[in-house]
Parts: structure tokens; C-alpha cells; sequence
């Protein structure tokens, strides 16, 4: 049978732990699992692409957007037939 027990920490910068667990959970094996979030990695991608057109607009070019879109599905579409 297994029990389960959970609780909040902070995990310091010298990343070293010290935890006292209730009497209730006897001596003997356990297994630790470490559960945390990671940070959400940003595309720049997108970000590159914004700046460049609003540029160009700001700018009073006419940036037609359709070839980028078209290269876009050309790209997914071979990635599916791969």
C-alpha cells in the first residue's frame, strides 16, 4: 500500500532542502519526488517578426503578409508529409 504526503517549500540558492515530516509517516523507504515549475520560455520569433513589420508600417510600406503566410503552410505542409 502506499501513502502520499504533500507540502510547500522554497527551494534556496544553494538548492540543499531540509525537511521534518509529521510522526505520523513511519521509519523506513520512502521516495522523494521534487515537483516545480519552470519558467515559461518566450519565442522571440514572433517578437522579430511584430518589430519588423510594424516598422515597415509605421514607415507607410506596404508589407504583403501573404508570402510569409503561404512560406508558413509550404513549411507545415512538407513537416506533415515528412
Amino acid at each position: 500500500m502506499h501513502a502520499y504526503y504533500e507540502m510547500e517549500t522554497h527551494i534556496p540558492s544553494n538548492h540543499q532542502l531540509q525537511i521534518q515530516l509529521p510522526e505520523i509517516i513511519p521509519t523506513g523507504r520512502a521516495k522523494i519526488a521534487v515537483i516545480y515549475e519552470l519558467a515559461e520560455t518566450k519565442n522571440n520569433a514572433g517578437l522579430a517578426l511584430k518589430t519588423f513589420l510594424a516598422k515597415y508600417q509605421n514607415e507607410d510600406i506596404d508589407v504583403d503578409t501573404q508570402i510569409f503566410e503561404q512560406h508558413r503552410k509550404t513549411e507545415v505542409d512538407r513537416d506533415f508529409r515528412l
